[in-house]
């Protein structure tokens, strides 16, 4: 099966809530953001899931930066997407704009048992409301329990070493929920996916999370964490002309030991034609993504998917 993660990039309705910061995604707003606009969005967004899988819609699908249920609703049944019978389960966090992380699933492959949202408290370290942590635990057609973990972490707005204690927080809030697993599952499975704002070797994901590097993985115990991403090439994002890996997946070794019926076969930055577009200022190519500063040109997000092929 398919596992992917996606940052679609302010994916708003045009409806004003007044509870949270959304004006700007309103058709009376910065960016005009109109229905039409919205329903380009939506049938963007499904457009790059489709494009994860030539034979089949993937079976899990993390998201970052959806606003609420409706967007959720209306991009499982209201789109391309809606035949592909999608289910899904959604935080609601306490950030200021409204925006959330989500986990689409396929009931022919994962059957839910059980879904919750944890909290990330930041107030300790300066920070304000941020993204929950999604966590959903479901069993997959062999019958083999999975725990998933959808995240977005703090970013890096107000400088890298000044929130990099923001992302260690949101990542000892993942970690603290894993080793209770550990504690208590025979065989854990977990993938934790994610916008992290941080790569592969940064200190959150390192020390905070625990995760050692791919290529230390193999043999580890069934109950450490290793990053996937580390021996892919180019990334995920770029800012000032470099690319970072910030969308990433982690996983337990017990998905890369090949000793159970489950295991995680390999991991791709979705780099596709119709995702990128030239980058101007610095040469070859950046994501395509949904505004250019606040003028629209209909692509997709900022970010480049990532996805996961999963054996079982």
């Amino acid at each position: 099966m398919t596992v992917m993660f996606c940052n679609a990039e302010n994916l708003f309705d045009p409806d004003d809530d007044p509870l949270k910061d959304d004006d700007a995604y309103t058709p009376a707003g910065d960016y005009h953001w109109t229905r039409s606009r919205y329903w380009d969005k939506l049938d963007a967004i499904s457009k790059v899931i489709v494009a994860a899988d030539e034979e089949q819609a993937p079976a899990l699908v993390g998201l970052a930066e959806v606003e609420n249920d409706t967007v959720l609703r209306d991009l499982t049944a209201r789109s391309a997407l809606r035949g592909a019978g999608y289910r899904y389960v959604m935080t609601d966090s306490p950030d200021r704009r409204g925006i959330d992380v989500a986990l689409l699933y396929r009931r022919s492959f994962f059957k839910l048992l059980d879904c919750e949202s944890l909290r990330v408290n930041l107030r300790p370290y300066g920070g304000g409301p941020t993204r929950d942590i999604l966590h959903v635990t479901g069993v997959l057609e062999n019958h083999d329990t999975i725990d998933v973990y959808v995240c977005h972490w703090p970013s890096r707005y107000n400088g890298m070493e000044q929130t990099e204690p923001l992302r260690m927080c949101a990542a000892k809030v993942v970690r603290a929920s894993v080793d209770s697993i550990f504690r208590v599952r025979r065989k854990p499975y977990i993938i934790i996916m994610g916008d992290l704002n941080d790569g592969p070797d940064d200190p959150a994901v390192r020390e905070g999370l625990k995760a050692h590097q791919y290529s230390k993985g193999w043999g580890l115990g069934d109950r450490e964490l290793v990053t996937v991403m580390d021996p892919l090439d180019g990334g995920s994002y770029k800012y000032d002309g470099v690319w970072d890996k910030y969308d990433q997946f982690v996983v337990s070794a017990s998905l890369m030991n090949g000793l159970g019926c489950t295991g995680m076969i390999d991991a791709e930055i979705m780099n596709l034609p119709f995702l990128l577009t030239n980058d101007d200022n610095y040469g070859g190519v950046k994501p395509f993504r949904t505004y250019n500063g606040r003028r629209y040109q209909g692509g997709y997000s900022d970010h480049l998917p990532v996805k996961m092929q999963v054996g079982f």
